[in-house]
Protein backbone atom coordinates (compact mmCIF):
# COMPACT_ATOMS: atom_id res chain seq x y z
CA UNK A 1 0.00 0.00 0.00
CA UNK A 2 1.30 3.46 -0.87
CA UNK A 3 1.40 6.41 1.74
CA UNK A 4 0.06 9.50 0.27
CA UNK A 5 2.38 12.47 -0.09
CA UNK A 6 1.89 14.65 2.38
CA UNK A 7 3.78 17.52 1.46
CA UNK A 8 1.74 17.72 -1.76
CA UNK A 9 -1.19 17.48 0.68
CA UNK A 10 -0.06 19.83 3.06
CA UNK A 11 0.41 22.40 -0.07
CA UNK A 12 -3.12 21.91 -1.66
CA UNK A 13 -4.32 22.66 2.01
CA UNK A 14 -2.25 25.65 2.58
CA UNK A 15 -2.92 26.77 -1.19
CA UNK A 16 -6.99 26.64 0.09
CA UNK A 17 -6.33 28.39 2.92
CA UNK A 18 -4.37 31.80 1.46
CA UNK A 19 -7.53 31.14 -1.36
CA UNK A 20 -10.54 31.18 0.89
CA UNK A 21 -8.44 34.30 2.52
CA UNK A 22 -8.14 36.38 0.00
CA UNK A 23 -11.75 35.53 -1.30
CA UNK A 24 -13.05 36.72 2.40
CA UNK A 25 -11.03 39.93 2.71
CA UNK A 26 -12.58 40.63 -1.33
CA UNK A 27 -16.10 40.12 0.42
CA UNK A 28 -14.99 42.25 3.63
CA UNK A 29 -13.83 44.89 0.77
CA UNK A 30 -16.80 44.48 -1.23
CA UNK A 31 -18.95 44.99 1.78
CA UNK A 32 -17.33 47.74 2.81
CA UNK A 33 -17.47 49.42 -0.57
CA UNK A 34 -21.10 48.81 -1.20
CA UNK A 35 -22.34 50.05 2.17
CA UNK A 36 -19.69 53.23 1.56
CA UNK A 37 -21.55 53.77 -1.79
CA UNK A 38 -24.86 53.54 0.10
CA UNK A 39 -24.29 55.98 2.56
CA UNK A 40 -21.91 58.90 0.25
CA UNK A 41 -23.46 58.23 -3.01
CA UNK A 42 -21.05 60.50 -4.59
CA UNK A 43 -21.54 60.76 -9.05
CA UNK A 44 -17.70 60.89 -9.40
CA UNK A 45 -17.69 57.06 -8.18
CA UNK A 46 -16.65 54.50 -11.33
CA UNK A 47 -19.54 52.84 -10.77
CA UNK A 48 -21.99 56.04 -10.69
CA UNK A 49 -21.38 56.62 -14.43
CA UNK A 50 -24.31 57.47 -16.22
CA UNK A 51 -22.99 55.71 -19.57
CA UNK A 52 -22.57 51.60 -19.55
CA UNK A 53 -18.92 51.84 -21.40
CA UNK A 54 -17.60 54.04 -18.60
CA UNK A 55 -19.33 52.37 -15.69
CA UNK A 56 -17.07 49.70 -13.30
CA UNK A 57 -18.87 47.76 -11.33
CA UNK A 58 -17.77 47.59 -7.40
CA UNK A 59 -17.32 44.20 -8.14
CA UNK A 60 -14.95 44.84 -10.63
CA UNK A 61 -12.89 47.07 -8.59
CA UNK A 62 -12.46 44.65 -5.84
CA UNK A 63 -12.13 41.47 -7.54
CA UNK A 64 -10.62 42.27 -11.38
CA UNK A 65 -8.09 45.21 -9.91
CA UNK A 66 -7.70 44.63 -6.12
CA UNK A 67 -7.09 41.02 -5.76
CA UNK A 68 -4.71 40.69 -8.62
CA UNK A 69 -2.97 43.68 -7.30
CA UNK A 70 -2.94 42.06 -3.35
CA UNK A 71 -1.49 38.70 -4.72
CA UNK A 72 1.21 39.83 -6.52
CA UNK A 73 2.16 42.37 -3.15
CA UNK A 74 2.16 38.68 -1.53
CA UNK A 75 4.19 37.25 -3.88
CA UNK A 76 6.80 39.87 -3.91
CA UNK A 77 6.72 39.66 -0.35
CA UNK A 78 7.51 36.00 -0.10
CA UNK A 79 10.38 36.30 -2.23
CA UNK A 80 11.76 39.48 0.16
CA UNK A 81 12.93 38.69 3.98
CA UNK A 82 10.18 38.91 6.58
CA UNK A 83 9.67 42.18 7.28
CA UNK A 84 7.36 44.01 9.93
CA UNK A 85 3.70 44.66 9.26
CA UNK A 86 4.36 48.31 8.94
CA UNK A 87 6.69 47.59 5.93
CA UNK A 88 4.30 45.06 4.63
CA UNK A 89 1.61 47.83 4.65
CA UNK A 90 3.68 50.04 2.93
CA UNK A 91 4.42 47.75 0.38
CA UNK A 92 0.65 46.67 -0.44
CA UNK A 93 -0.12 50.44 -0.36
CA UNK A 94 2.91 51.36 -2.68
CA UNK A 95 1.60 48.58 -5.35
CA UNK A 96 -1.52 50.45 -4.80
CA UNK A 97 -0.58 53.62 -5.36
CA UNK A 98 1.52 52.68 -8.67
CA UNK A 99 -0.95 49.96 -10.03
CA UNK A 100 -4.24 52.25 -9.58
CA UNK A 101 -2.70 55.22 -10.98
CA UNK A 102 -1.25 53.37 -14.04
CA UNK A 103 -4.44 51.92 -14.77
CA UNK A 104 -6.58 55.24 -14.25
CA UNK A 105 -4.41 57.49 -15.57
CA UNK A 106 -6.49 57.86 -18.93
CA UNK A 107 -10.01 56.74 -17.67
CA UNK A 108 -12.19 59.28 -18.45
CA UNK A 109 -14.55 57.86 -14.98
CA UNK A 110 -11.99 59.76 -13.07
CA UNK A 111 -11.69 63.02 -15.32
CA UNK A 112 -8.19 63.13 -15.02
CA UNK A 113 -7.98 63.05 -11.63
CA UNK A 114 -5.92 59.66 -11.40
CA UNK A 115 -4.61 60.40 -7.79
CA UNK A 116 -8.08 59.74 -6.64
CA UNK A 117 -8.25 56.43 -7.81
CA UNK A 118 -4.70 55.66 -6.66
CA UNK A 119 -5.85 56.95 -3.33
CA UNK A 120 -8.97 54.46 -3.62
CA UNK A 121 -7.04 51.70 -4.52
CA UNK A 122 -4.50 51.95 -1.68
CA UNK A 123 -7.65 52.16 0.74
CA UNK A 124 -8.97 49.27 -0.60
CA UNK A 125 -5.90 47.26 -0.54
CA UNK A 126 -5.20 47.78 2.86
CA UNK A 127 -8.51 46.28 3.72
CA UNK A 128 -7.54 43.56 1.79
CA UNK A 129 -3.84 43.62 4.02
CA UNK A 130 -6.19 44.22 7.50
CA UNK A 131 -8.38 40.89 5.87
CA UNK A 132 -5.13 38.80 6.01
CA UNK A 133 -4.75 39.58 9.45
CA UNK A 134 -7.88 39.56 10.45
CA UNK A 135 -9.18 36.04 8.68
CA UNK A 136 -7.74 32.88 10.29
CA UNK A 137 -8.07 29.61 8.86
CA UNK A 138 -9.96 28.19 11.92
CA UNK A 139 -12.58 31.01 12.02
CA UNK A 140 -16.08 30.98 10.72
CA UNK A 141 -16.14 34.04 9.49
CA UNK A 142 -13.68 33.30 6.66
CA UNK A 143 -15.71 30.76 4.44
CA UNK A 144 -19.30 33.39 5.43
CA UNK A 145 -17.16 36.43 4.15
CA UNK A 146 -16.00 34.60 1.14
CA UNK A 147 -19.30 33.10 0.24
CA UNK A 148 -22.07 34.38 1.70
CA UNK A 149 -21.53 38.12 1.79
CA UNK A 150 -20.91 39.24 -1.92
CA UNK A 151 -23.85 37.04 -2.79
CA UNK A 152 -25.56 39.54 -0.11
CA UNK A 153 -23.76 42.17 -1.35
CA UNK A 154 -24.56 41.20 -5.51
CA UNK A 155 -28.00 40.37 -4.77
CA UNK A 156 -29.42 43.18 -2.15
CA UNK A 157 -27.31 45.75 -1.73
Amino acid sequence: MMKPDYSFIHARLKSGKYTMNKLASAGLTLLMLMLLSRVLPLPEMPWGARSDELSMSPEMWVYSYAMLISIASDAILAMLPPLSRLKQAALYAAAAYTAYYCLFIRTPEFDGYPELAAVAGVCTLLVFFTGKRLFSSDSLFTPLFALVVPLICLFCL
